[in-house]
């Protein structure tokens, strides 16, 4: 027994009755690698967060009042894509996980990120806050359209 796993295993294996073993493999290796990349994300969203905190507090007596309120709003969205990438992680590591609801997290962290770098690009280039404001609706929505694409190019099996 242990020598047909061992045979099947092998790279030099042309067996086709190997291919079960193959593929669970590679369906093995592949979940830790979106593990891995999940867990990066999260620890990345983490470090953003704690910039960012430290970058608002080292510059809040020189910022107008509106700009103080949206940097704020960034920090609290930023807490709350912390909490995303922990529950697409959490789905992730069920054994029968919803893809389409991975999708939903991790997009709604990528929106999020597309959003606030418009944001604070547009406070950069001196935009009046209802620019400011049409730039952060556009943004999403873009957003929400990408999302929606990917989601119906998904192959049926995994809905």
């Amino acid at each position: 027994m242990f020598q047909k796993l061992r045979f099947c295993l092998s790279d030099a294996s042309l067996n086709p009755h190997c291919e079960i073993l193959k593929s669970t493999n590679l369906v093995r290796q592949q979940f830790q690698l979106k593990m891995l990349l999940l867990i990066a994300v999260l620890v990345l969203l983490i470090l953003m967060e704690v910039f960012l905190v430290i970058a608002i507090l080292s510059h809040v007596s020189r910022l107008q009042t509106i700009t103080q309120i949206i940097f704020g709003g960034l920090t609290i969205l930023g807490l709350y894509m912390i909490w995303c990438a922990v529950q697409a992680l959490s789905v992730l590591r069920e054994p029968n996980g919803n893809q389409l609801a991975v999708i939903d997290h991790i997009g709604f962290i990528l929106i999020s990120l597309f959003d606030a770098f418009a944001i604070v690009s547009s406070i950069d280039l001196h935009a009046p806050v209802w620019l400011v404001a049409v730039i952060a609706v556009g943004a999403v929505a873009l957003g929400i359209y990408a999302i929606n694409v990917r989601k119906k190019m998904l192959p049926m099996q995994s809905r």
